[in-house]
């Protein structure tokens, strides 16, 4: 059964709506929803008051946020379960090892952003913020290696700049991804490979760059991913979606 142009247009626009939303930004106004998904701010609204009903946003004081739908829903994907049961080990021994944070993501389906899937965070004192700093680090870091790590195409169509910017090229060749964030926080990232050379996840580490050692926790997290690709080679339907 065909589904015609109007349903597919509806279905697109509050895929949009969803995907306006950002690491770090846990709130959006109706004004910037509507901007960022290309949409007069009507559609928005009604888009978003059904995505309200079905518990994929929530209302909060300062604009929208997701769900506790999606979170369900992203909660069954077996893809992200099994590269957790996977990885997650390694995550904890890389917080022993480095003394950081260590977080685990996989790719969202475009291929160009990192989707944390857990994490085992270092202690931080109150009130300084270090943690959501981390998190916005490694994001970023782990975003860095799947756009560098990606299909080729996908680099051609439509993010050509952005790729540029983020030197694909380097990070490939070194094999891991450093960020330095604010305030002074370091993140770094390396991929998890499938047989094909693409970025299946992403194992990071993230901490203060006083007393952060860049190299050793790369040395660190490679020795980590090439355990799980292997480990992911040995289940090739982890994958199937790569």
């Amino acid at each position: 059964m065909s589904v015609d142009n109007s349903s597919r247009s509806m279905l697109a626009r509050g895929l949009g709506v969803l995907r306006a939303f950002r690491s770090g930004e846990p709130e959006l106004p109706l004004s910037e929803i509507a901007r960022r998904a290309d949409m007069p701010k009507a559609t928005a609204h009604r888009i978003i008051t059904e995505l309200v009903k079905e518990g994929m946003l929530e209302r909060g004081e300062k604009g929208l946020r997701l769900g506790m739908g999606l979170f369900v829903l992203g909660a069954r994907v077996p893809r992200q379960l099994m590269l957790r049961d996977i990885a997650f080990p390694h995550a904890e021994q890389l917080h022993r090892l480095t003394h950081g944070s260590a977080f685990v993501f996989v790719a969202d389906p475009t291929g160009a952003d990192a989707a944390l899937v857990d994490a085992v965070r270092r202690t931080h004192e109150p009130g300084r913020g270090l943690g959501t700093e981390e998190t916005r680090a490694s994001d970023r870091a782990a975003t860095r290696v799947f756009r560098a790590f990606g299909p080729e195409d996908d680099a051609v169509a439509g993010r050509g700049a952005r790729v540029r910017e983020v030197e694909p090229a380097r990070v490939r060749h070194q094999g891991f991804a450093v960020v330095r964030g604010v305030p002074g926080v370091v993140g770094v990232a390396a991929p998890v490979l499938t047989a094909s050379g693409a970025a299946a996840g992403a194992l990071a580490v993230a901490g203060p760059q006083a007393g952060f050692h860049v190299g050793l926790a790369a040395a660190h997290l490679k020795a980590a991913c090439a355990a799980v690709s292997l480990a992911l080679r040995r289940n090739p339907e982890l994958v199937t979606a790569s």
